[in-house]
């Protein structure tokens, strides 16, 4: 196979792929008017829906499954906790090497 017919051979091939991706139309939009959308759009402000979607990607206020994260004090009291410990650990570690 010379040059050229291995370049037209990949070519078609990917030309007839991009066609295939393109004639997939199993899943049609759903069929709604203007109108529709912005009363639906309307609903979801009026019962506070848009305000909680926005917090919750802003990472604002509990998660959807109403488990909150921990506060900020828990956070910095753990993290207390943890660097006593490892201060307590090393001043231990320390007085069994200086033996």
């Amino acid at each position: 196979m010379n040059k050229f017919s291995a370049t037209a051979l990949i070519a078609a091939a990917l030309l007839s792929t991009g066609a295939a991706f393109a004639a997939d139309t199993t899943t049609a939009p759903a069929a709604k008017t203007r109108a529709e959308v912005l009363a639906e759009l309307q609903a979801a402000r009026e019962s506070g829906e848009i305000a909680a979607l926005s917090a919750e990607q802003a990472g604002v206020g509990a998660l959807s499954n109403g488990v909150s994260g921990p506060s900020a004090s828990q956070i910095a009291a753990k993290k207390a906790a943890d660097k006593a410990a490892v201060a307590k650990k090393g001043a231990a570690s320390e007085g069994v090497a200086s033996k």
